[in-house]
């Protein structure tokens, strides 16, 4: 909650959100995954009985109903697939019998809605709603793989992150709108508050970098107490309110760090970097980004192989939204990024299941095909 007085001075906060995206374990080798799936027909999770998970899976749900997986962290692709895959089919079984269908894809295909109550998605939805509609498709009608990886040595993954970022997303599109999206949710992104959904510059130093861009966003809430969460809808970026206050008070050290848990962009540091720009996927074809993701974040050529595609952001998110695989830099990157992947599957360990559904998916890439799951 704000205090009374100042707390904090810029560097202060400078060196704490540097230290919250970028103070983890470089290499501790851990990968993790987070499935969303809309509930159809939308029901509110309150009313739902939940599961035990063997596989050790977290369930949460976002504001519009999204059921979401989060696993823990694992040492390899295969043992973290084989988790979720059976906490995903428990999980099903569980909802079925509640007349709950599990359904996994970029774009729900219903009126955007708020079902799940609670301060903070209250504030949320009042901060987007000011800023126009596509906060609230973003929030209630959007479902994601989200794949975990730690930051690894030096600034490189993060950098190889942000830059195969709309190749990625490209390559993992379910949310196809014809003649208007290849990639709509993306879309519905891209048109949220570029403060806090952009990428980060990833250059010149990671921390830095973070800290800058977590200072320049606008403060979209404060906690006036723990059941009222008032929206900021005049804007006041992060830097102004630790440099000026607000009538609410000033930021504390906890207000900084749960600003940061407001910000959106397709990677996100958290002593951990987290893949965010990848659609929702059918069961089992998440599985392949979890194996994707994990093999050409590893490889130090796979931006070379990957030729224009690895420097076109920003521009490169809008090509991904609008043209997918359709545009030829895109389709080139995502031809780099599936051999690099084919290669690296016995260095991550990929299941069986997995190393297939790769293979199949590199090979509808190769050959200009539609993605398997359309």
């Amino acid at each position: 909650m704000p205090a009374a007085q100042p707390q904090l001075g810029l560097d202060d906060a400078r060196d704490l959100i540097g230290q919250i995206g970028f103070g983890g374990d470089p290499g501790d080798g851990l990968i993790g995954v987070e499935l969303e799936s809309f509930a159809v027909p939308a029901t509110d999770p309150a009313s739902l009985a939940l599961p035990v998970l063997p596989g050790g899976s977290a369930i949460s749900f976002e504001p519009g109903g999204q059921v979401e997986l989060s696993s823990r962290p694992a040492r390899s692709v295969g043992e973290v697939c084989e988790a979720v895959g059976l906490d995903l089919a428990v999980l099903r079984e569980a909802f079925s019998r509640q007349g709950i269908e599990l359904v996994q894809r970029g774009l729900s295909r219903s009126v955007p809605r708020r079902i799940v109550d609670g301060p903070r998605y209250r504030a949320m939805e009042a901060y987007f709603d000011a800023g126009g509609p596509a906060g609230r498709v973003m929030m209630c009608a959007t479902a994601s793989v989200q794949v975990n990886v730690d930051l690894g040595p030096g600034p490189e993954r993060w950098r190889r992150a942000n830059a195969l970022g709309p190749v990625l997303a490209a390559a993992f599109s379910s949310s196809a709108l014809p003649r208007r999206w290849a990639c709509a949710r993306l879309g519905a992104w891209l048109e949220v508050d570029p403060t806090r959904t952009a990428p980060v510059e990833p250059e010149p130093e990671p921390g830095a970098a973070w800290a800058d861009y977590a200072l320049d966003a606008r403060v979209m809430l404060i906690r006036a107490d723990p059941e009222d969460y008032v929206p900021v809808v005049e804007p006041l970026t992060a830097r102004e309110w630790v440099a000026g206050g607000h009538p609410l008070g000033w930021p504390t050290s906890e207000d900084v760090a749960y600003h940061l848990t407001t910000l959106f962009p397709p990677v996100r540091p958290r002593g951990w970097l987290e893949v965010r720009m990848i659609d929702a996927l059918p069961d089992p074809w998440w599985r392949v980004p979890v194996a994707v993701v994990a093999a050409v974040l590893d490889d130090p050529d796979v931006e070379a192989q990957c030729g224009s595609a690895a420097v076109l952001a920003p521009d490169g998110w809008r090509a991904a939204a609008v043209r997918g695989l359709a545009d030829p830099v895109l389709a080139e990157g995502a031809a780099a990024c599936a051999k690099t992947a084919l290669a690296g599957l016995d260095r991550v360990d990929a299941d069986p299941l997995t190393a297939d559904l790769v293979d199949r998916w590199a090979s509808a890439v190769f050959e200009g095909r539609k993605l398997p799951w359309t």
